[in-house]
C-alpha cells in the first residue's frame, strides 16, 4: 500500500490524527465482543455467588464503560468522542462468559475501537476478579461484530449463515438483494458540458455499503417531465431504491422535488429532515436543500445534492436505515400477520 494510500501518515511518512472536521456528523454505533474461557470449575464459582471479590459482573460492567470513555487516553490516534451510550452484556456458558460491549455517538468518526476497549477491559476485569480462583483462564477472540454509521457499515456473519430477518418482514420482493439507480439532475451533464462524479461517488458509496448492486445509472436536464418520467419508469422495473443527485436548491431550475413530489404515493419527511440537520453540522448553506423522500409504488426514492461531497455526506446520513425501510416497503407478509414498523 502507497503511503498516500495511509491516512494516519503526512506528506514525509510522520504518524498523525486524521482531521475529521470536513466529515459529517451522523450517529455511529460499533459492537465488539471478547471471551473469557474460564473452565467449567470456575463457572460453578460464578454460578453459585461464591466469587472472592464480589459480583464480577458489576466490576466488569462499570471497568469496560469507563474504559471506553478512556479510549482516547489509551491509543494515541483515536479522537475524543462525546460518547452517547456504552453498554456492556455477558452471555454465560458452561465453561466461559461472552461480553458484548456496544457502543454509540453522534461524530464524524467511529466508534470500533471503544467498543472493542470496552470489550476488552470487561474481560480483563473478569480475569481479575476470578484469578483467586484459578489463573487457568484465557482472554481470546476479541473482535468486531457490526460498525454502522460511517462511509461503509460492516457486520460479521457466522460462517454458513445470515443476520436473522425481522419478524413480519420478507426481503423486498423476496429477492434479498437490493437493486439501486442512481439518476443525476443537471442541464450541464446531460448537455456533455460537465463531466458527473457526484453520480458515480453516489453509486460507489451504494455498492460499497448495501447488500446488492447498481441496476441503472444515468443522467437527466433539470426538467420536471424527464425527471418524473425517468422515476417513474425505474419504479415500474421494480428497482428497490431511487436516489437522485441534483436540483434540490433553490435555484430557477432546481426542480427535483417538484418532479419527485409529483411521482410519489407517501413522503418519508423523516430522511430529508435527517440529512438536513447533520449537514447543518457542516454548512448553513444546508438549509437551503429542499430535497425529498418518498414512495412510488414498491421504489423508495430519494433526494440528494448535487455537488459530490454533500451528495455523499447526505447519503452516509440515511444509510444503516436504507434496508430496513426498503424491507417495509416491499413487505409480502399477509398483512393481518405481525406489525412491523
Amino acid at each position: 500500500m502507497a503511503d498516500a494510500d495511509l491516512s494516519h501518515l503526512d506528506e514525509h511518512g510522520s504518524l498523525r490524527m486524521v482531521n475529521v472536521e470536513g466529515k459529517a456528523v451522523t450517529h455511529r454505533r460499533a459492537v465488539a465482543e471478547g471471551w473469557l474461557i474460564a473452565g467449567e470449575s470456575v463457572m460453578d464459582v460464578v454460578r453459585a455467588g461464591r466469587t472472592p471479590k464480589g459480583d464480577v459482573f458489576a466490576a466488569a460492567r462499570l471497568a469496560g464503560i469507563a474504559a471506553a470513555k478512556r479510549t482516547a487516553d489509551l491509543i494515541p490516534l483515536c479522537h475524543t468522542l462525546p460518547l452517547s451510550d456504552v453498554s456492556i452484556d455477558f452471555d454465560v456458558r458452561p465453561d466461559r462468559i461472552r461480553v458484548i460491549a456496544t457502543a454509540s455517538a453522534e461524530a464524524r468518526t467511529g466508534v470500533e475501537m471503544e467498543a472493542f476497549t470496552a470489550a476488552a477491559v470487561a474481560a480483563l476485569t473478569l480475569y481479575d476478579m476470578l484469578k483467586a480462583v484459578s489463573h487457568d483462564m484465557v482472554i481470546t477472540d476479541v473482535r468486531l461484530l457490526e460498525k454502522r454509521g460511517g462511509k461503509s457499515d460492516f457486520r460479521r456473519e457466522a460462517a454458513g449463515t445470515r443476520p436473522a430477518a425481522q419478524p413480519g418482514i420478507k426481503p423486498s420482493r423476496g429477492r434479498g438483494r437490493i437493486r439501486a439507480a442512481v439518476l443525476t439532475v443537471s442541464d450541464r451533464c446531460a448537455a456533455g458540458a460537465m463531466h458527473d462524479t457526484a453520480g458515480p461517488a453516489v453509486a460507489r458509496l451504494l455498492q460499497d455499503s448495501l447488500d446488492g448492486g447498481i441496476a441503472w445509472s444515468g443522467i437527466v436536464p433539470d426538467e420536471i417531465d424527464r425527471i418524473a418520467a425517468t422515476i417513474r419508469e425505474l419504479a415500474a422495473q421494480q428497482i428497490d431504491l431511487i436516489v437522485t443527485v441534483g436540483g434540490t436548491g433553490c435555484g430557477p431550475r432546481d426542480v427535483t422535488p417538484e418532479a419527485t413530489r409529483g411521482v410519489v404515493m407517501r413522503e418519508i419527511p423523516g430522511f430529508a429532515e435527517a440529512m438536513r440537520a447533520r449537514s447543518l453540522a457542516v454548512t448553513p448553506h444546508a438549509m437551503l436543500q429542499r430535497g425529498v423522500c418518498g414512495i412510488r409504488e414498491s421504489s423508495l426514492v430519494v433526494n440528494l445534492p448535487g455537488s459530490e461531497k454533500a451528495a455523499c455526506e447526505n447519503l452516509t446520513v440515511i444509510l444503516s436505515a436504507l434496508p430496513h425501510a426498503i424491507a417495509l416497503i416491499g413487505n409480502e407478509a399477509d398483512p393481518h400477520g405481525p406489525a412491523s414498523s
